[in-house]
């Protein structure tokens, strides 16, 4: 049944293997579309998944919110197999009494629902569009406009001694010591979703190898201050999951940024740093970095 295929299989680190086969076959763009990212958030979204008709249809069924899909991933030349999928998943939503919604489709995704006649109605999602960044930009910080970025790096190496490390089993506990210290300075903000993002960046660490994850750190004084992780998205596109920093020492969050493209991704094009959900600080420090362009993503109700 249906619902068995959708709802009853949970994501174990076992399945990684099954999910990159789909998103390779898709050459995805989104952020959220890949193994790791479901991983660490599968707690918190109740993250299920099943194979229809060779598609990779995940869904969410959090209890204090509607069940929700993304878009199915694969082979999207097979434009009959997609919208067979499409229509087996409506009938199941239909059965339970549910809108049939997907969530962060992409631009690209949303013009493969009008080339296999899928009737839509389609909200923009700007507060989980991508930013995306050419490598270049990044790792030189070079113009005026990233003027401000060099100054910071400039005044950090001033004042202070640094290392920059790749992560290994031997120090992923440092990396765990700054995402406890990260979140006690704010818990007490009663923000629950630091609570589960907390939860998401430990499940990610405690699964570092096995998820084939690229990371640094920096040390400061020979004191652990900042760590990032990623990993390639897609065949020019790196993705950061991850950055964590003591935002204490002026500059840091700059130069683990920039750090982490010269040491692992000057063979991409592009590092995608993910959305701003909306907050506003967020947005305005991702913009300083003037991204070359955004993935825009839609919130899609199938008809």
């Amino acid at each position: 049944m249906l619902q068995t295929i959708l709802i009853d299989k949970e994501i174990s680190i076992n399945d990684k293997e099954c999910f990159d086969k789909y998103f390779e076959t898709s050459h995805v763009l989104a952020s959220e579309m890949n193994f790791t990212n479901f991983f660490m958030w599968k707690d918190h979204y109740k993250i299920r998944f099943g194979i229809i008709y060779e598609f990779l249809c995940i869904m969410s069924v959090r209890d204090e919110s509607k069940p929700f899909c993304f878009f199915p991933v694969g082979d999207y030349k097979k434009g009959e197999d997609l919208k067979k999928t499409i229509y087996a998943i409506k009938d199941y939503f239909d059965q339970e009494g549910w809108n049939l919604i997907f969530s962060r489709v992409t631009k690209q995704q949303k013009e493969i629902l009008d080339e296999i006649g899928i009737a839509y109605n389609a909200i923009e999602d700007r507060d989980n569009a991508d930013y995306v960044y050419t490598v270049k930009s990044l790792s030189t910080l070079a113009g005026k406009k990233l003027d401000g970025k060099r100054n910071h790096i400039n005044k950090f190496k001033k004042l202070y001694s640094y290392e920059y490390e790749e992560i290994t089993p031997a120090n992923i506990q440092d990396c765990k010591n700054i995402v406890e210290k990260w979140y006690q300075l704010r818990e007490q903000s009663g923000d629950e979703s630091l609570s589960n993002e907390r939860i998401a960046n430990n499940k990610l660490l405690d699964n570092y190898e096995i998820l084939g994850l690229k990371g640094g750190l920096i040390r400061v004084n020979g004191k652990t201050e900042a760590f990032t992780v990623g990993e390639q998205l897609n065949k020019n596109t790196a993705v950061i999951h991850v950055e964590k920093a003591n935002a204490e020492i002026h500059g840091i969050y700059t130069v683990i940024n920039q750090q982490f493209i010269n040491n692992e991704w000057l063979h991409l094009e592009y590092v995608n740093r993910e959305q701003d959900m909306g907050i506003a600080g967020l947005r305005k420090a991702k913009l300083s970095y003037n991204p070359d362009h955004l993935i825009e993503k839609y919130t899609i109700e199938v008809c």
